[in-house]
């Protein structure tokens, strides 16, 4: 019998990502990453593929974000250097062109239509000073406040285009830049962005900022932008919609208005791949724009027709993650609960779909890895939830851990999970599940859980786990509930205020609302899912609050928090630590130093599997019955 997954099999996962497509060849430039051993934080490198069944090759080490030039003959990408990441071109031969970099880490870049100069973004500290914005940028997730664009071109010192923008896109004539921005946003108060183009007197505004923009590209002929903006501003539940601007008289009209889904948003995994900004693209013929939409924990390719239709292109019990078209040619990247990541292309005319990679067979190649099943309830008020259950095979039943995601109003789905597969391997089923508040299932889905936080949600949580343990195989008397942020508080929350679990580890998660509303992340967030500030609505920010019910946690209980968390911070974690101390519930911490808040994707390897070791013990102790531990 192959072995089943460990620990350590995370150094040898790959997944690709970052597609980009030759419009002139077909060839397909792209990257693969995973865990590197060697560096101890995740390799990035970028490949070469001339289309199925031809050519695939290793272009350049370290480096991400590949973009072909607009005549195919070079390629411009983000290369590491030390901390930082540094625009870089090389010929498709592999020559480098020097290209002096702006200051900064570069996190976005374009190509002139000319192919000779790249407007590039490029993240650095904002300087210190007595007045001003005080909170983080939490919309893109980097945590860095000041965004500048440049324009760099060989041989010659970068230019200035602008201050406090996110993404920069070069107009098909050469003529205008557009960049999402939020400048002149009071960012405590509002998540807004406006579209305007830059560079350019008079720098006029396209869309002004007044709801979260994600992404924006241009028509081919140049009269219209496409971008995903938010349903309403300060509210991370909003549905991502699908908008054109017409650029002469700045009229707007919404694609997919009959779509009561997030359009844009793929199904989260344990990866960085549906963290970043969306990927949208219009049609050769400028009649519609390709973008990935996620229904239930499945995400999907549909094409938007300007006309008001609406098509499917790419589906299957999978999560589509990225796109890229050129021509009739349209490549994404994509995960399924067996498979970590691939590359396909479809030839659109045809309808034909071919793989370009093969990366499950070259890393998890003999590996069991446990079967995967969707399954579903109907909550109290008529409403299907559903979640995955991964089940290891054995000869006896299992314990049983509940994974409550983060967000909380993203959705998890039909993605590898390391986590599932590594717990099967230790005798344990993992149910990971979509509560109320996740997307992929429409608008008030989402908003499920606003002000209700542990209410609905947790309900929805429970009826999952008790559907799971009738499944045969599955022990209902031993049953953990384990989480990260969001999840970390519901951990803490369940533990709480239900006697269906035997143990908790509570991840980088909330204690208290009235503090968190007043920490780091800026109080828009915590308005929104509050449902007011605490001296509008003090009612949910006192009572839903984990440390005012500390004393009723029974159950043992690891706490994970990092040092560096400047989301969740980790006073919310040493509270609950110490409260159950005081009770005399001898719970244990783990301090994570040096880390923040997104450590289990981007954090170090060594840390990540110490942390991934002290997980695991902890579950199989309080899980697992003497005769089925480890000897």
């Amino acid at each position: 019998m192959p072995p089943s997954v460990v620990v350590g099999d995370l150094e040898r996962l790959r997944w690709t990502m970052e597609p980009d497509v030759d419009r002139r060849t077909g060839s397909v430039a792209f990257v693969v990453s995973g865990p590197d051993a060697e560096a101890g934080n995740l390799a990035y490198d970028v490949f070469l593929s001339t289309g199925p069944g031809g050519e695939t090759r290793a272009f350049e080490t370290g480096a991400r974000s590949p973009r072909w030039s607009p005549d195919g003959t070079r390629i411009a990408l983000l290369r590491r250097s030390g901390s930082r990441w540094v625009p870089s071109c090389r010929t498709v031969g592999g020559d480098e062109v020097s290209i002096p970099g702006p200051s900064g880490s570069a996190v976005d870049l374009d190509w002139s239509p000319d192919a000779v100069r790249l407007a590039v973004v490029t993240t650095s500290p904002a300087p210190l000073r007595p007045t001003g914005e005080p909170y983080r940028e939490i919309a893109y997730g980097d945590g860095l406040p000041r965004r500048t664009g440049w324009i760099v071109q060989a041989d010659t010192e970068p230019v200035w285009l602008a201050d406090d923008v996110v993404t920069v896109r070069w107009s098909p004539d050469g003529t205008h830049i557009a960049a999402i921005t939020d400048d002149g946003v009071e960012r405590a108060r509002s998540l807004a962005h406006g579209i305007r183009l830059v560079g350019s007197d008079p720098g006029e505004t396209l869309v002004p900022a007044t709801v979260p923009i994600r992404a924006m590209a241009w028509s081919p002929d140049g009269s219209h932008l496409a971008y995903l903006a938010a349903a309403r501003d300060n509210a991370a539940s909003a549905l991502l919609q699908l908008w054109i601007v017409d650029v002469a008289n700045g009229v707007r009209h919404r694609l997919g208005a009959d779509l009561d889904r997030s359009i844009g948003l793929p199904v989260r995994g344990d990866d960085e791949r549906a963290i970043g900004p969306p990927t949208i693209s219009w049609t050769a013929d400028g009649a519609a724009v390709l973008a990935i939409y996620a229904d239930g924990g499945r995400s999907r390719i549909a094409r938007f027709g300007l006309d008001g239709g609406r098509r499917d292109l790419v589906g299957g019990e999978r999560a589509v993650l990225e796109l890229a078209l050129a021509g009739d040619r349209l490549v994404f990247s994509w995960s399924a609960s067996s498979v970590p990541g691939e590359l396909s292309l479809i030839d659109l005319p045809t309808g034909d779909e071919r793989q370009l990679t093969d990366l499950a067979g070259d890393t998890l190649g003999g590996v069991e890895l446990a079967p995967t099943r969707r399954i579903a309830v109907v909550a109290s008020d008529g409403v299907d939830v559903e979640g995955w259950l991964t089940l290891p095979r054995s000869d006896r039943p299992v314990p049983l851990v509940l994974q409550v995601h983060g967000g909380p109003h993203y959705g998890i789905g039909e993605r590898f999970s390391f986590d599932a597969q590594r717990l099967a391997g230790h005798g344990i089923a993992l149910l990971r599940a979509n509560p109320r508040g996740s997307q992929g299932y429409g608008r008030a889905y989402a908003d499920g859980n606003l002000g209700d936080w542990g209410g609905r949600d947790l309900a929805d949580l429970l009826g999952l786990v008790e559907e799971a343990v009738r499944v045969d195989g599955v022990d209902e008397e031993r049953v953990a509930v384990i989480g990260e942020s969001y999840g970390g508080y519901m951990a803490a929350w369940a533990a709480a205020t239900t006697d269906r679990f035997t143990a908790a580890v509570i991840e980088n998660g909330i204690s208290d609302f009235l503090s968190a509303a007043g920490g780091p992340i800026g109080p828009t967030f915590w308005h929104a899912e509050m449902g007011g500030a605490p001296w509008e609505n003090p009612t949910p920010y006192l009572e839903r609050s984990v440390i005012t019910r500390i004393d009723a946690v029974d159950v043992p209980v690891l706490i994970i928090h990092c040092e560096a968390d400047t989301t969740c911070p980790i006073a919310h974690g040493e509270a609950m630590y110490h409260a159950l101390g005081e009770l005399g519930r001898g719970p244990e911490f783990l301090r994570v130093p040096g880390e923040d808040h997104f450590f289990n994707v981007f954090g170090s390897l060594a840390r990540r599997l110490e942390r991934t070791r002290v997980l695991d013990d902890f579950l199989v102790r309080h899980l697992q019955r003497a005769e089925e531990q480890p000897k």
